[in-house]
């Protein structure tokens, strides 16, 4: 496990980066869990601006999950106030879930529902956080 910093809400901690198994390893499980069952499994995928939402980056997703019982969930990225990253644009959101589409893998992009009121997911936590530091 190696760390990095994440500065997701007005403040910084450390996020461990998953080193032990390989993304084969983990699709390889899901696929073993989805043979056994029959359901399909999700890969929740939070789309981050110029972070992991380039063309090339849902070229690989597509490649690697192309004929497998496997749903993409893709999560636009709240802004959050203090967090230096937010939400791709809608042409690259387009664009990545076309070329997931292109590979015929499901893929369906969460609402996003109380942002612009601050409510959407982690800005409540971000704005009490701000509030308590104040």
């Amino acid at each position: 496990m190696t760390g990095v910093q994440t500065c997701a809400l007005p403040i910084c901690f450390p996020v461990t980066i998953n080193t032990r198994w390989k993304v084969k390893e983990v699709l390889a499980a899901a696929d073993k869990y989805s043979d056994k069952t029959g359901r399909r499994y999700s890969i929740e995928y939070a789309l981050i601006k110029d972070v992991n939402d380039q063309a090339w980056r849902a070229d690989l997703l597509g490649r690697l999950l192309k004929n497998r019982n496997a749903h993409v969930n893709l999560i636009p990225l709240n802004p959050t106030p203090g967090s230096k990253w937010t939400a791709s644009r809608k042409e690259d959101e387009r664009a990545f879930v076309k070329t997931l589409e292109d590979y015929g893998v499901p893929v369906t992009v969460r609402d996003t529902r109380g942002r612009e009121i601050d409510g959407a997911c982690g800005q409540l936590a971000a704005l009490e956080i701000s509030k308590a530091n104040s």
